[in-house]
Order: structure tokens, then C-alpha cells, then sequence
């Protein structure tokens, strides 16, 4: 009897006489025996995805169980409607996200349009992977620049004074600078700036300025013994070439 339930189930699906509620309802409702009567690899393949939309599950389950019907010999019509269905939402899908994207160049382009005469390439790459989880913080005023070399006893390089003029926190997927935590640290008997964190190799690794050559340094804290790593021959270079390339691989 039960099997029997299953076939014209099966089969009204696969002809497309089904609703998305009441296909998952139904199946919620029979799921047991739907495993016990197909086997467990036929129900993986008609299970519903609790990640996927109505008319999506309507469509794999439609694929799974006209599968099943053939194999135990039943003939059923395959009607389009779910495919197209199915279609027609992933279109949107895609539209909306082109929408989106094109908002957020707008957004960053009103926010962080100042960046592109220092940074252009760091700029135009976050126009594609900005996010509202990322903080980007306008700079600093030239008037606070003697209190943070005050505080270090240093006077700041250009390259880092450009830098927080520019932005004075930063916090992305794995990196953070913020020039009101900046510190200097000897490590390995060379002093350094810690600019803040880069997680190139470990959660928690140091991103360092080195005060004697200018360089761009990770401290991979997680090696036996922890590694000093040049990343990048300046800041500029960080921030145009090493960051850009990051933020790219993260999109990706």
C-alpha cells in the first residue's frame, strides 16, 4: 500500500502537478518510508535541501524520483515546469547580485572615493570585495600626527603618515591596522612598528614595519621558532600589490 503511495506520488511530480508546500509536506510526512521502499542513495538524491528554495527542491526531487520510477520499470511524463521554474529564480538571483554589486561600487565610490589619488588599486579592488562587515576609517588630522610620535618617541616615515591621513582603521577578513594601537616591539634584536595583524600564516601574526629598512614584515608566530617574513618592500607596496592580491584571493 505504501509503495503504491510512493508511485503516485512519484509520479504527480514528475508530471509537475505538485506544489512546493505540498511536496514537502508530503515527503516530511513519508520520509521513512520513501527510504525504506527507494533505498537510501534514491532518497538522498529526492531528499529536500533545507538551504534550497520551494521550486528548487520541486525540481531535484522531480530528477530523483522520475529516476527511481524507471528503474522499477514505471512510465511517467517529465514535465519542464520546475526546470524552468528553477531557471527563472536563478535569473533573478543573478540579477539582484549584479544590483548589488553595482550598489556597492556607488557605496564605496561616495565613502572611499579619496582613496583612489593615494591608493587607486587598493581602491578599485574595494569596489569588488567590500563588504559591511569591513571597518574603513577616515584618517587622522596632520594635527594628531605629533601626538602619535610623541606617545613612541619616533618621528613617523612619510609612507606611514600618508597612510593614516589617509585611513586611520582598517579592519578586514584577517588584517587590521589602527594607527591608535600602533607600538614599537623588538623582536629577534630589530625594531619594528607592529602596524597590527596580518594572517598570512596563523591566526594572530604581527604585521610589522621594520624602522631600518622600510620594509613589510609578518611575524609568523605559529613556526618552531616563530619567522620574521618579508611580504612587501614598502608600505605602498603592501597596500597596492600584497593587500590587493589578498582581498582578490579572498573573493575568489
Amino acid at each position: 500500500m505504501m509503495q503504491q503511495e510512493i508511485i503516485d506520488q512519484f509520479t504527480s511530480l514528475s508530471e509537475g502537478k505538485l506544489t512546493a508546500q505540498e511536496w514537502l509536506s508530503w515527503f516530511s510526512d513519508h520520509k521513512g518510508d520513501v527510504e525504506k521502499v527507494c533505498g537510501r542513495t534514491a532518497f538522498l538524491k529526492i531528499k529536500p535541501k533545507e538551504s534550497f528554495s520551494g521550486v528548487r527542491n520541486l525540481y531535484i526531487g522531480q530528477l530523483g524520483a522520475f529516476d527511481w520510477l524507471k528503474s522499477v520499470k514505471i512510465n511517467a511524463e517529465f514535465s519542464d515546469l520546475y526546470k524552468k521554474g528553477w531557471e527563472r529564480e536563478f535569473d533573478d538571483f543573478c540579477k539582484a547580485e549584479k544590483l548589488k554589486e553595482k550598489q556597492l561600487q556607488k557605496d564605496v565610490e561616495s565613502k572611499f572615493g579619496y582613496l583612489k589619488d593615494s591608493y587607486p588599486k587598493f581602491f578599485r579592488q574595494l569596489t569588488k570585495s567590500y563588504s559591511n562587515s569591513d571597518i574603513i576609517e577616515a584618517g587622522v588630522q596632520q594635527e594628531f600626527i605629533p601626538d602619535i610620535e610623541k606617545e613612541l618617541s619616533i618621528k613617523l616615515p612619510e609612507d606611514l603618515i600618508t597612510w593614516y591621513r589617509n585611513v586611520s582603521v582598517l579592519k578586514l577578513e584577517g588584517l587590521e591596522m589602527d594607527c591608535n594601537e600602533l607600538t614599537i616591539e623588538t623582536i629577534q634584536k630589530k625594531q619594528y612598528l607592529v602596524l597590527g595583524e596580518f594572517w598570512l600564516y596563523g591566526d594572530g601574526d604581527q604585521l610589522l614595519y621594520s624602522l631600518e629598512n622600510q620594509n613589510i614584515y609578518v611575524l609568523a608566530h605559529e613556526n618552531t621558532p616563530p619567522k620574521v617574513i618579508k611580504i612587501a618592500n614598502s608600505l605602498s607596496d603592501l597596500i597596492e600589490k600584497k593587500i590587493v592580491f589578498y582581498l582578490k584571493e579572498y573573493e575568489s
